[in-house]
């Protein structure tokens, strides 16, 4: 039990977080923060890191927080953990989780009083199809509805409070500039014009030789309704975007719109699919649902890098790794265009961590995979979304990262999945 197709959390559903979405509309609450906390194997190291986001969410000063997870069962102890934690401090929370008929929590405490099931399937039970039971923007509409409410009855959440209209104060601001993107093929060099984006071909070859756990690799560009082929397991669904000034979080980035990265693989020989509770391989419109945060919209060009692992590598972290750092460098050759475009009408969208005085301070706990293999999340990429540069969760022992606002939505966690 712990994490399947139809829940996961892929790259680019933390890049367009419904719950960061949700609580920067709400003028009405102080988006403090997010703690990005992973799942533990061991169950002494559960309440350890529960603890620990427990202390963080008091040392922040947080009035509240949303608990979200896409894992169940044994992942389940963390989340009831972290719930525990944050009541015990008198931070009254909300969870959102997968339950359903397959993922009833498998224990609870006193403090687990009000969770979100966003479970999307008729049946009540896990499905191998991606995004068919992913957290959506209403499921987040939700619980910070339900939030509200909790505050509203622990007398900590007035409406016409007299200091609600009290000066706000902007922490840090990140301008995104997004390019529309009609049309991908190949070509001789990698390059982006006048809503073109032109990929190298053949790049993928001299990336294998770089990667002793992969035996080989292929790129091929599926076009939008182009869904009617057998594709392997899928490991993420990525943004392609760039930073051109500043860190993670602040400054300038570029991002290309309808285009997304799929990476997707099997191993040789055997012919196994990297999986946990089940793959996700088969006729590609039959194995995703398309239109949600985490997946390609139903009008993208999908830059499909399929990865054949050497015998026994999709089993392994390290062979994992190794996919998803062969797939950025093929993303990074397209990075280097990105960053320097200028001939090209882009959308401008500027988003602000803001303090608001006399509001309640609410944060976002997210409860990650941290087990290894390809159950693990990697932090802080050199670029948004990406993976090179990144530190995982299970090397830094699931210790919760606190991580702004700003830093979620310009793309400071990869999924490893």
């Amino acid at each position: 039990m712990g994490l399947g197709p139809s829940i996961k959390m892929t790259t680019l559903h933390h890049y367009r977080c419904p719950v960061t979405a949700e609580l920067t509309k709400a003028e009405d609450l102080e988006y403090t923060g997010i703690i990005v906390d992973g799942v533990s194997e061991v169950c002494d190291d559960k309440i350890y890191t529960a603890k620990r986001v427990g202390d963080l969410a008091q040392i922040m000063r947080a009035d509240g927080a949303i608990v979200a997870i896409d894992g169940w069962g044994n992942h389940h102890v963390d989340f009831v953990n972290v719930i525990e934690q944050l009541g015990i401090r008198g931070i009254p929370s909300v969870g959102l989780s997968y339950i359903g008929q397959q993922g009833r929590l498998v224990c609870t405490n006193n403090y687990v009083d009000c969770v979100v099931d966003f479970n999307k399937n008729t049946s009540g039970y896990e499905s191998c199809v991606v995004g068919d039971n992913n957290l959506t923007e209403y499921d987040a509409m939700k619980a910070v509805a339900l939030l509200k409410n909790k505050l509203r009855k622990a007398g900590k959440y007035v409406p016409g409070d007299e200091n609600a209209g009290a000066e706000t104060r902007t922490l840090r601001r990140l301008t995104r500039k997004t390019f529309q993107i009609r049309e991908v093929k190949f070509g001789d060099a990698t390059k982006i014009e006048q809503g073109v984006l032109t990929i190298r071909k053949g790049m993928e070859q001299s990336l294998i030789m770089q990667e002793s756990r992969i035996k080989d690799m292929k790129v091929e560009i599926l076009k939008p309704g182009e869904c009617d082929m057998f594709v392997n397991s899928n490991l993420d669904y990525s943004p392609i975007a760039c930073k051109v000034r500043g860190e993670l979080g602040e400054g300038v980035t570029h991002l290309l719109s309808g285009v997304t990265v799929m990476i997707t693989g099997v191993e040789d020989k055997s012919g196994f699919q990297p999986s946990n509770i089940g793959s996700s391989e088969g006729i590609f419109h039959d194995q995703v649902v398309l239109d949600r945060a985490g997946t390609p919209a139903s009008s993208d060009y999908i830059l499909h890098i399929d990865v054949l692992f050497e015998e026994g590598e999709g089993r392994t972290a390290e062979g994992i790794m190794a996919a998803h750092r062969a797939a950025d460098r093929i993303v990074q050759d397209i990075r280097k265009v990105l960053k320097d475009l200028q001939n090209m009408p882009y959308t401008r969208e500027e988003f602000t961590d803001v303090a608001k005085p006399g509001r309640c301070k609410i944060i976002q706990v997210k409860i990650v995979s941290g087990l290894g293999n390809m159950y693990d999340t990697a932090m802080f990429p050199y670029e948004p979304g990406g993976f090179l540069g990144s530190h995982n969760m299970m090397d830094s022992k699931n210790v919760p990262y606190v991580i702004t606002p700003n830093q979620g939505r310009d793309g400071a966690i990869h999924s490893l999945l």
